[in-house]
């Protein structure tokens, strides 16, 4: 029988040069601004799809991956921490003056509807196929396999895996590609630690899968596109100390991982008295 730890492994070594060689195909192809959302998504799809080939070469079983829907309480948690954590990190971005708050104009929302719904729609579909790679296959086997800082690992590897497409694949406007790979790392990094509670404790990928397509939603279309409209003297920050994964954005996500995690803790500290 396979162990756990050497799935795990098998695991990274297909996903990450799978991934790459796609990302590659869209780069050659004139980046994500020239193809769209649907190259993305399938993107997204290839960790789980490769989670589910392993566990049904091995025959592993499902057991781990997370399917059941798990306690419903870790639900408000997923929905209600991106939409909050984007605000707060909009209420910084006005203080800086990287961009302020104007609200869209009430007949661009409606026509921006169909955008929102596709957007949402699409989101849900990728972060859920990668959140069975990530968190329904990766991070339960390493998890399982007594392996040190699983949390961090899974983090790293999924902090690479996005790297040539941030660098070199359109998604963002700027000068110095590399750094903002490495913020864009830094914030994926904190995010990810956030969403392995979830999933841990939930017990559901579809936590994990919740949290992730919230925070794409929130922190990609719903603040910056619908409140957060005018730009400030300092706009060309905003994709290094704001965007979706900026230094704040990580902030935000570290500060809120040691707060849930001293809430559960205090929390099953209580129940034991």
């Amino acid at each position: 029988m396979v162990t756990d730890i050497l799935q795990a492994r098998l695991f990274v070594l297909l996903v990450l040069p799978i991934s790459w060689c796609f990302e590659a195909l869209i780069i050659v192809r004139g980046g994500v601004r020239e193809l769209g959302p649907p190259w993305l998504v399938a993107l997204m799809c290839i960790t789980g799809g490769i989670s589910i080939l392993l566990r049904l070469i091995f025959k592993s079983g499902f057991a781990d991956a997370g399917f059941q829907l798990g306690l419903r309480r870790y639900y408000v948690y997923a929905i209600a921490l991106p939409p909050v954590l984007a605000l707060l990190e909009g209420f910084i971005c006005a203080v800086l003056d990287i961009r302020r708050f104007s609200l869209v104009a009430p007949e661009m929302l409606v026509r921006m509807s169909g955008i929102a719904l596709s957007v949402l729609g699409l989101g849900v579909v990728g972060a859920l196929g990668e959140e069975v790679g990530w968190r329904g296959f990766l991070l339960p086997k390493l998890v399982s396999s007594g392996a040190r800082h699983p949390y961090l690992v899974t983090g790293m590897v999924w902090a690479a895996w996005h790297l040539p497409l941030i660098a070199f694949g359109g998604f963002y406007k700027t000068d110095n590609p590399l750094l903002l790979a490495l913020v864009y790392g830094i914030g994926v990094l904190a995010m990810s630690f956030l969403i392995a509670e979830l999933r841990m404790r939930s017990g559901s990928v579809w936590v994990a899968a919740t949290v992730h397509a919230a925070h794409n939603f929130f922190f990609q279309f719903g603040v910056p596109a619908l409140i957060l409209t005018a730009r400030g003297s300092r706009s060309a920050l905003w994709d290094t100390v704001g965007g979706d994964t900026g230094l704040s954005v990580a902030a935000l996500y570290a500060g809120a991982y040691f707060a849930l995690l001293h809430a559960f803790r205090r929390r099953e500290g209580t129940k034991e008295r």
